[in-house]
């Protein structure tokens, strides 16, 4: 045991819960995060939706990284208990012998900073990538002010930079209730919160301490789209029943708050199988009971398993100890799954805001020409004849949305995905009726997040690659010289 070392990439609490459990096993112990980001790479929303208009004080990079390391009181804890801890640096890739990779040697992770790129040799590999935010498209999504509820909270407790002065919240989830409540401690004033159901999300203590200080919840409603220019001035919230009454809501930031999808990018660039979770709605890595994934040494912490003890069932494999099942969490009451009101909010903010929204941002798609399987617009042209995502086996039917992604674009701008893929599988779904688990999702590929190039770049050429580089040229040049 003594020596081996584990690398463990994301500091939630499960990952410094790990860290700091396995130095005290003796472990040589290396904690990667991403935090604190520079302003640039959370202008790609990753990991969370910042949106358009980060604040101004995010550019003071010192002032920030003290603020972002102080908040984590756990990350601070495995500091001084001498594990490895490289803040502000992306695990961009993770790599093992394979099929296509048969030279790799021992499992390494590659790791980049602001400093340079590094790859780590590891016995074990703990990811504890946390989750992001679900942001579905609807009318000015894409002006300054709009962003994800992890990223609203990290904005306001971590990075201590937040400049919303009124601000909406879409969705009664436990998590918007949170958020709420920072809001609210914080002197911020909160213009309310929008559910499409007849019912608060959230537990009925939630819901009286909504109550309670006068915030206002608009029921069966569901925002049509939101006003400004250059910022939010206002936003329109239409009611879902029969009169479709609609109403304008003043305020200057909107935080949708409607659910959390895992973040899976790392394991599935690197090989691991996917399994679907129709309770989340979203795809997981497939793990054994001791929480090791198909490949082999990589373990998977997240919010999103039903394990009790993640943290002490990791340890105990690490440690060669005998794993004893643990009981499954006990999940929080709600109306209904995180899948199904994922749903319910995508089918209302269809029929609210047509096919005509954006969207993709990045390559300008709107919802209807994913689902006519539109090309890009670059191409000033269009299909033959219509064409349909759907494959038809014997058994079932399939969609494949790497061959979607390919035909318009949707997911393969600067973002990654991160803002349209999980929305681009709703619709899909909904317009054809196919069960999410039955449309295979886009690929991931690395590296997992937007890093420039000259980070990752060699400074020069090996001797070997400097020496050998003219002979690779000759059989090309021979055969079109012949």
């Amino acid at each position: 045991m003594g020596g081996a070392r584990i690398v463990v990439v994301g500091a939630s609490t499960l990952g410094c819960e790990l860290a700091l459990g396995a130095r005290q096993s003796g472990f040589d112990v290396t904690l990667v995060d991403e935090h604190p980001q520079p302003l640039k790479s959370m202008s790609f929303d990753a990991p969370y939706f910042y949106g358009n208009g980060l604040p101004a004080g995010l550019r003071s990079r010192v002032s920030v990284a003290e603020t972002v390391l102080g908040s984590n009181d756990l990350l601070m804890a495995c500091a001084e208990a001498e594990v490895d801890v490289r803040t502000g640096t992306v695990a961009w890739g993770a790599f093992q012998n394979g099929p296509n990779s048969l030279h790799i040697g021992t499992p390494k992770v590659g790791i980049v900073s602001e400093s340079g790129n590094e790859t780590l040799a590891y016995d074990h590999l703990v990811l504890a990538t946390g989750a992001r935010d679900f942001v579905p498209s609807f009318r000015g999504w894409e002006l300054p002010g709009v962003f994800g509820v992890a990223a609203g909270l990290k904005l306001l407790t971590a990075y201590q930079c937040y400049d919303g002065i009124r601000t909406l919240i879409l969705g009664t989830t436990p998590a918007a209730v949170s958020f709420a409540r920072a809001l609210h401690g914080r002197g911020i004033a909160i213009a309310g919160l929008v559910e499409p159901s007849e019912r608060v999300q959230s537990s009925g203590e939630d819901a009286d301490w909504l109550h309670e200080h006068g915030i206002e919840i608009f029921l069966e409603s569901v925002i049509e789209g939101a006003n400004g220019t250059t910022s939010i001035g206002s936003a329109d919230v239409v009611s879902t029943g029969s009169g479709g009454t609609s109403r304008s809501i003043v305020c200057d930031s909107i935080c949708v708050a409607i659910a959390a999808l895992p973040n899976i990018e790392l394991a599935a660039a690197m090989g691991c199988e996917l399994a679907f979770s129709e309770h989340f709605g979203a795809w997981l890595p497939r793990i054994s009971s001791a929480l090791e994934t198909t490949r082999p040494n990589v373990f998977w912490l997240s919010r999103f398993n039903r394990q009790s003890d993640q943290v002490g069932t990791v340890l105990d494999n690490l440690a060669g100890k005998t794993h004893v099942a643990t009981a499954p969490a006990i999940e929080a009451e709600a109306s209904c799954t995180p899948a199904a009101y994922t749903r319910t909010w995508m089918e209302a903010l269809l029929r609210t805001g047509g096919k005509s929204v954006t969207l993709c941002q990045c390559e300008t798609v709107t919802r209807g020409e994913l689902l006519d399987l539109s090309p890009p617009h670059y191409l000033k042209s269009s299909l033959r004849a219509p064409k349909s995502p759907v494959v038809r086996a014997c058994t079932s039917a399939t969609i494949d949305q790497d061959l979607v992604k390919r035909m318009t674009r949707v997911g393969m701008g600067h973002c990654q995905g991160k803002r349209c893929r999980d929305e681009a599988a709703l619709l899909l779904s909904i317009q054809h009726g196919i069960g999410l688990d039955r449309i295979k999702p886009a690929s991931y590929r690395f590296p997992v997040r937007p890093i420039d190039l000259e980070l990752i770049a060699a400074e020069d050429d090996t001797i070997d690659t400097r020496e050998r580089w003219p002979h690779w040229l000759e059989p090309y040049v021979q055969e079109t010289e012949s």
